[in-house]
């Protein structure tokens, strides 16, 4: 009988490669011109927002934007043509952000593979300046008994 296949989950990425070394991630400044010019540069640009990211790069003259939860392994895809209109709803996108990245990927890397670095190292970042959401702990576990027909 053949072997069931387990899911992947983040711990089995952090384990199997380590990303630290593909790409350059750099904050960037709340500025929307500044994003445009990072893309126009072949870069792509992480939106953190809340919990999730969406990272955007140009890809056959259109805006790529891949969007999830950090550390999620699905999430939703949508894509704009550069013009106009979806240049400025980018420049835009500063003021739903709480942080921007400049991702600088090493030469001829795979956007997937430049996603998964990149949120290695966002991830890591976080946790460096203390901006993940600690674990759920509840601190008045101790008053709660152990076994249910205690009550």
């Amino acid at each position: 009988m053949e072997e069931e296949k387990k899911p992947r989950n983040s711990k089995d990425r952090k384990e199997r490669n380590d990303h630290s070394n593909d790409v350059r991630l750099r904050l960037m400044e709340m500025d929307g011109d500044k994003l445009i010019r990072a893309l126009g540069n072949a870069k792509m640009v992480g939106v953190l927002s809340g919990q999730e990211v969406m990272y955007v790069f140009v890809f056959r003259d259109q805006y790529q934007c891949f969007i999830h939860k950090l550390d999620a392994e699905e999430g939703r895809r949508r894509a704009f043509p550069v013009d106009e209109r979806n240049t400025a709803m980018l420049k835009n996108l500063t003021s739903a952000a709480d942080k921007l990245f400049e991702i600088t990927p090493k030469p001829d890397m795979d956007p997937l593979g430049v996603m998964v670095a990149a949120e290695r190292g966002i991830i890591s970042y976080l946790d460096m300046t203390g901006q993940l959401p600690a674990d759920d702990v509840d601190f008045m576990d101790w008053e709660k008994p152990e076994d249910p027909d205690e009550t």
